[in-house]
């Protein structure tokens, strides 16, 4: 009988690593939004919690190790977009395995869960102020969603939709930003964050299928990948060359704002997270507000 993993990272070790302080690949540095100070941290201790994806009725680690596949699928493609700086050489069944790592990696961590524990918690307060039928009540579960258990099979049952986010995701325009700054890109403990430029009020505009929509995720201190709404972003060039500092503090900046707590990077220099924590105080707390329900 195989032993159990019990530490359950939800960032990939492997991938942290192209954040790693140079000479020292267990070690990077770490912003924690809450103190807003850093600090040196190994790699294996973050971005990872006890038995994070297992529940109760779960004994075979199953979500544990399909991650485990999907991070297998994706590493040797990683190596070789670091080592290439270049989309255009990748196979077919190497896009499938970044699209769905991107995708998983979005869906598969702590802020995810966060998120949709704020979105319970708020629909809760919102339901309250309505008269609601015992039988609607029942239906809605809302005191189960609440406990522990209950959001972490919530969380986990948002994963059955991977195939579907990551079939769209291939089709979207991909582009590949290359840091020519001198401040490198940042990681964090989500690093695959949404943004679009597009006002679609009163209507969300962050959805796959939004146009406008951009997904960022970093690569290395030096590569971040963009995918966007084909519709608008189709005739720009699959490479970009970054060296307009803002472009980097765009990028940086989404980091810090959607992680949880923790950015990542393999210099010290966390002024422009300080900057943006004082301004927005509550990126400080854990259970702050996320999401509008309306």
């Amino acid at each position: 009988m195989s032993r159990k993993i019990k530490l359950q990272h939800y960032v990939p070790r492997f991938y942290l690593h192209s954040f790693s302080i140079h000479g020292k690949e267990d070690f990077l540095y770490c912003f924690d939004k809450s103190k807003s100070s850093s600090f040196v941290v190994n790699i294996r201790n973050i971005a990872s919690e006890t038995y994070f994806y297992d529940t109760a009725n779960e004994v075979t680690q199953r979500i544990e190790k399909m991650f485990s596949e999907a991070e297998s699928l994706f590493k040797p493609v990683h190596e070789k977009i670091v080592l290439s700086e270049d989309l255009g050489s990748l196979t077919s069944e190497e896009k499938l395995s970044l699209a769905c790592f991107v995708v998983t990696q979005e869906l598969r961590t702590k802020e995810r869960r966060e998120t949709q524990k704020d979105m319970i918690r708020q629909l809760k307060e919102r339901l309250a102020k309505e008269e609601l039928s015992k039988e609607l009540q029942e239906r809605l579960r809302l005191e189960e969603l609440e406990t522990e258990e209950g959001i972490k099979a919530f969380h986990l049952s948002t994963l059955k939709n991977a195939p579907l986010y990551t079939d769209i995701v291939l089709q979207m325009k991909w582009r590949l930003f290359i840091n020519r700054t001198p401040m490198p890109f940042w990681s964090s403990d989500h690093p695959v964050n949404r943004f679009n430029p597009v006002d679609a009020k009163p209507y969300g505009n962050l959805g796959l299928l939004c146009r406008g929509i951009e997904i960022h995720f970093p690569l290395s201190p030096k590569l971040t990948l963009s995918m966007c709404d084909p519709s608008m972003y189709d005739l720009l060039p699959s490479k970009y060359e970054i060296d307009d500092i803002q472009n980097t503090v765009f990028l940086n900046w989404l980091q810090v704002c959607f992680s949880t707590s923790y950015v990542f990077s393999d210099t010290d220099d966390f002024s422009l997270a300080k900057e943006i924590v004082r301004a927005n105080p509550s990126l400080r707390e854990l259970n702050r507000k996320r999401v509008s329900v309306d």
